[in-house]
C-alpha cells in the first residue's frame, strides 16, 4: 500500500485476481446502465447466502480476513454495527460486500449508503460495489447504475448525499440497511435523518470509518452509545500481511507502511492510533476535556457513588483503576471538613432546542440531576424551591443572564441563598481566560485532571462533555465554543455540562444585591 494512502481496497489472496477498484476497468454511467448489464431478477433468494460470508465466497469468488467476517456476521445478526478502522484494511470494500448481500438475501429490501460528499459516496463505496458486482452479475440480476442497484420497485440499493436531511425522507420498507461511510465527518443532521429511518420493522444500521475525532455519532458509537452497538476495530496490527511479516493478501496494508507511519508519525501519536491501530486519539487539540479525563470522572462515581469510603478504611487498595489514567489518584483521600457541602448549580432554558437543568453537587459528587423541557422561569423557581428544601444547600447558582434572572428574582424573594453567575463578565481569577464562562470551565477541567470530581453515567452529560471545546482570541485568552458555533455543528445547548459547571464555580458568583447596586 503507498505509504499515506487513504483509500480501501481488497484483493484476492491469489495475486493475479484484483478486487480493488482501480485494478478493474472502471464502470461509467454509461456503461453501467447499458442493456447488457440489466439482468433478470433472482428466481429466489438462496439458502446459503443467509451467511453473508458465505456469499461473498460463493455469488462474489471473495475470501475475506477475520474482521472483515466478524464484521458482515454482526450486520447479519445485530440491528447497529459501528467498525472503527485503520487505513488500507478494507473497510469499504466490507461494507460493499453488506449491501450486495443484504439486498441479495431480503424481499422487499432497502439499502442507504451515505458519506460525507457525494464524491465519497459514488467514488469509494459505490465503486467498491460496482466492481464486486461484475463479478456476480448473473447471480445477482438486477441494473446496476452509478450509485443506484435496482432488482424491483420494492427491492433496490442507492446512495445518497449527505447535503441535506431531506435526502432521507420518504424511505419505507420492513426490512432496510442504512450504511453511512466515513461515518467520523458525516454531519449530526445526517444521522439524526438516519435515526428517523430506524423506526422501520426491521432496520438494521452499518457505520464505518477512521476514528479521527472524539466527538460526533460516531465516537458515541463506541463510547456513550456502545450499549446499543455491536463494535468493531480493525487494526493494521491484525492485518494478515503484518502479521505475518509478508504480503499474504495484496492490497491490505503492509508492515512496511506499518512501520513508515511509525516513523514519521509516532508510535503514541493521535495520527499513529487512528490511522494505523483504528483507535481514537486521546482528545482533539480544542477538546476541554480528553475522553480518559470524561471515563475516570465516571468511574469514580461508579465506585463511590455520592459517598466517600468510610474513615479508617484502606483508602489504597478501594481505590478503582481508571483506562489511561493510571496513576492519576494513587489513593482515595479522606473526606475534608466540608465534604458534604452542598451547592446547586442552574441553567435556565432559552428558546430552542434548550432544556433547564438542577445539578446538585455534594461535595466533590453528582448527587441528583433533572432535566426539565418546556417549563416556564417561575415553574423552573418553584421546582429549583422542592429541590432547596429537600437538599438545603448552602448555594444556588443561577445563570443570570437573559430570562434567568427572573428565575434568580424569584428565588431571592423565597430567601433562597442564590448566587448569580454570568458567564459574559471578565474573569474574577484566571485573567488567561476571556470571560467567566471559560474561567468556570477551566476550572472544572482541573477538577477533572485532578480526580476531584465524580459525575455519573448519564447519556446525555457525558456526550456534552465530550463535545465541549475551547478557542483562543488575539490576546491568547481562552474562550468557550459559542453556542452559535454548536447550533452550526448540529448540537444542542450544552445544559447539563453548564449546570455542572456551575455547581463546581464557588468563587465566580457573586450575589443578586450586589449586581443590582452596580
Amino acid at each position: 500500500m503507498p505509504a499515506g494512502s487513504g483509500t480501501d481496497h481488497y484483493q484476492q489472496q491469489s495475486p493475479s485476481l484484483s478486487l480493488s477498484a482501480s485494478a478493474s476497468p472502471s464502470l461509467s454511467a454509461a456503461a453501467v446502465s447499458a442493456p447488457g448489464l440489466a439482468l433478470p431478477k433472482p428466481a429466489g433468494i438462496r439458502p446459503e447466502w443467509r451467511d453473508p460470508v458465505e456469499f461473498a465466497r460463493s455469488a462474489l469468488g471473495v475470501e475475506l480476513w477475520e474482521r472483515q467476517r466478524e464484521t458482515l456476521r454482526a450486520v447479519a445478526a445485530s440491528r447497529r454495527v459501528a467498525v472503527k478502522s485503520g487505513n488500507g484494511l478494507g473497510k469499504d470494500f466490507t461494507a460493499a460486500v453488506a449491501m450486495l448481500w443484504y439486498l441479495s438475501c431480503h424481499d422487499p429490501g432497502i439499502v442507504l449508503s451515505t458519506a460525507p460528499t457525494f464524491r465519497q459516496v459514488r467514488h469509494l463505496l459505490w465503486r467498491q460495489v460496482r466492481s464486486l458486482y461484475r463479478r456476480g452479475a448473473a447471480q445477482l440480476g438486477g441494473t446496476m447504475l452509478d450509485t443506484r442497484w435496482e432488482l424491483s420497485d420494492d427491492r433496490y440499493a442507492m446512495g445518497l448525499s449527505a447535503d441535506g436531511a431531506d435526502q432521507f425522507q420518504g424511505f419505507h420498507c420492513e426490512n432496510m440497511l442504512i450504511v453511512v461511510d466515513e461515518a467520523e465527518g458525516v454531519a449530526e443532521t445526517i444521522y439524526e435523518a438516519v435515526e428517523a429511518l430506524m423506526t422501520s420493522a426491521r432496520p438494521k444500521l452499518l457505520l464505518i470509518g477512521n476514528p479521527t475525532t472524539t466527538r460526533g455519532a460516531f465516537h458515541r458509537a463506541f463510547h456513550q452509545e456502545s450499549g446499543i452497538y455491536h463494535t468493531i476495530t480493525m487494526s493494521a496490527a491484525e492485518s494478515p500481511n503484518v502479521a505475518a511479516g509478508r504480503v499474504v493478501i495484496p492490497g491490505l496494508t503492509t508492515a512496511e507502511w506499518v512501520e513508515e507511519r511509525r516513523a514519521i508519525w509516532g508510535g503514541d501519536s493521535p495520527l499513529f492510533r487512528a490511522r494505523v491501530l483504528g483507535e481514537f486519539p486521546e482528545r482533539d487539540d480544542d477538546s476541554l476535556l480528553s475522553n480518559a479525563e470524561i471515563e475516570a470522572a465516571a468511574v469514580l462515581w461508579d465506585e463511590y457513588g455520592d459517598g466517600y469510603a468510610a474513615p479508617g478504611n484502606d483508602a489504597a487498595s478501594a481505590a478503582p483503576s481508571v483506562p489511561g489514567l493510571p496513576a492519576l489518584w494513587p489513593q482515595r483521600p479522606a473526606p475534608a471538613a466540608d465534604a458534604l457541602r452542598v451547592v446547586f448549580g442552574v441553567d435556565v432554558a432559552r428558546l430552542g432546542r434548550s432544556s433547564s437543568v438542577i445539578v446538585v453537587r455534594r461535595g466533590d459528587a453528582v448527587a441528583y440531576m433533572r432535566e426539565f423541557d418546556g417549563i416556564d422561569t417561575m415553574e423552573l423557581a418553584g421546582r429549583v424551591i422542592v429541590a432547596f428544601r429537600e437538599w438545603q444547600p448552602e448555594r444556588v447558582n443561577v445563570d443570570a443572564v437573559g430570562v434567568g434572572g427572573g428565575v434568580v428574582d424569584q428565588l431571592w424573594r423565597q430567601g433562597a441563598p442564590v448566587q448569580e453567575f454570568n458567564g459574559g463578565l471578565p474573569p474574577l481569577k484566571d485573567l488567561d481566560c476571556a470571560n467567566r464562562r471559560a474561567e468556570g470551565y477551566l476550572t472544572l477541567r482541573r477538577l477533572f485532571r485532578e480526580g476531584r470530581i465524580r459525575i455519573p453515567r448519564d447519556a446525555g452529560l457525558l456526550h456534552e462533555l465530550a463535545e465541549l471545546r475551547c478557542t483562543f482570541d488575539s490576546r491568547g485568552r481562552m474562550l468557550m465554543e459559542s453556542k452559535t458555533n454548536l447550533r452550526r455543528r448540529g448540537l444542542p445547548s450544552p445544559d447539563k455540562a453548564d449546570a455542572l459547571m456551575m455547581a463546581f464555580a464557588d468563587d465566580l458568583t457573586i450575589s443578586p444585591g450586589f449586581s443590582r447596586r452596580e
